[in-house]
């Protein structure tokens, strides 16, 4: 399998390739918990889908046969947002209650 930099994507086929990577449960929280297997389903759909197959159900079939459902992230996904708040640099709003029994 040769790789072209030079394929040209539109809008709706990126939307339809997204679709087929959610329903398999490749989503944001995939791509960091596991950017490798997320960056080689990404590419054998976009393969796929340049020779010809462009029906959702098809290339979701085609993802499930080479790679099974992807693993759902071992991060809730609050511990997800904090996490992300952190590498932003967004500070969380902590409510502190004063003490009991003084």
């Amino acid at each position: 399998m040769s790789s072209n930099p030079n394929i040209s994507v539109r809008t709706s086929e990126l939307a339809v390739l997204q679709g087929v990577l959610d329903d398999a449960g490749y989503d944001s929280t995939s791509s960091f918990a596991n950017p490798k297997n997320y960056n080689i389903a990404v590419k054998l759909l976009f393969h796929l889908y340049h020779d010809g197959m462009t029906s959702p159900a098809a290339l979701s079939i085609e993802l499930s046969r080479h790679f099974g459902k992807a693993p759902l992230s071992s991060k809730s996904s609050e511990e997800f947002e904090k996490n992300r708040k952190r590498v932003q640099g967004i500070r969380s709003v902590v409510m502190v209650e004063p003490p009991t029994g003084a």
